[in-house]
């Protein structure tokens, strides 16, 4: 059997593909990102073009450091398709996921034990949503800098009921401490930036207020990753946190027409 790796879709474009440059940015956003005394069960975590919103990413990356250094963490990456529209959810079933800092191994076995136990919902194992895929793919780098010893479980989502991608954080984080859920998205869309900025609102008080009903205000395109993560930590007791917001308009574009980006962070007390 040969090895299936999925290379980088966006490097050179989202964030430097080019090793040094790419360590050289992700420190100086983890070097400025504070850090507080939790250890992420979740977090909540933008996709866009390093320049716009790597510096929030890092406010989620950063308490990553919290975390056991000499354990084997198992990273379950959700993020929403933006090019392949598709019914049910899609697991990254490769052998590794390369990035210009090196492999990651994904945990096939977490998939299978995963799909086996849910033969019912709408699982498949075609990468085709993930090749192209920015959404999970400019995660990893800033995995791949705040963990020593790790795997992923990349799951893609197209059109489905939040409860599903709730089901896959019930399966396969449940209670445990070695498995790390990663949400992806960004916020509001093209708007301008005091408009952005009033619809965002209701996202961070989703999150704040663990209240999936001020979604319907919210225009996230991970909306269903939101809100599979939220419903689930009402139901756990888990806290919430919102630990960076800005826009585009904030970093490295106009305020013409903004992206909302957001950090945020599940912990137990």
């Amino acid at each position: 059997m040969s090895t299936v790796v999925r290379e980088p879709a966006v490097a050179n474009a989202f964030y430097p593909g080019n090793p040094e440059e790419l360590k050289k940015i992700l420190l100086y956003f983890l070097e400025n990102a504070p850090l507080y005394n939790i250890k992420p069960e979740a977090v909540i975590s933008p996709h866009a073009g390093y320049i716009y919103s790597g510096q929030t990413a890092a406010y989620s990356y950063k308490q990553f450091l919290n975390l056991d250094k000499n354990k084997h963490y198992k990273v379950l990456l959700i993020g929403p398709s933006h090019f392949v529209p598709f019914n049910g959810i899609s697991f990254g079933y490769y052998d590794y996921w390369e990035t210009p800092l090196g492999k990651v191994k994904v945990d096939k076995e977490e998939i299978e034990k995963f799909a086996m136990k849910n033969s019912d919902l709408p699982i498949t194992f075609n990468t085709i949503p993930h090749q192209r895929e920015h959404s999970l793919e400019v995660q990893v780098p800033f995995l791949q800098m705040v963990l020593e010893d790790f795997s992923i479980i990349p799951v893609v989502y197209g059109q489905i009921d939040f409860h599903i991608v709730e089901k896959v954080i019930a399966d396969i984080k449940g209670d445990r401490d070695d498995v790390v859920v990663v949400i992806s998205t960004d916020l509001s869309h093209y708007y301008p930036y005091e408009t952005a900025k009033q619809i965002d609102k209701y996202c961070l008080l989703a999150v704040e207020e663990e209240d999936i009903s001020y979604l319907e205000k919210c225009e996230a395109c991970g909306e269903i990753g939101m809100a599979a993560i939220i419903d689930w930590a009402s139901k756990v007791g888990w806290k919430s946190k919102v630990l960076d917001y800005r826009t585009s308009g904030d970093t490295a574009g106009d305020k013409d027409a903004v992206v909302g980006y957001l950090s945020a962070i599940f912990y137990k007390e």
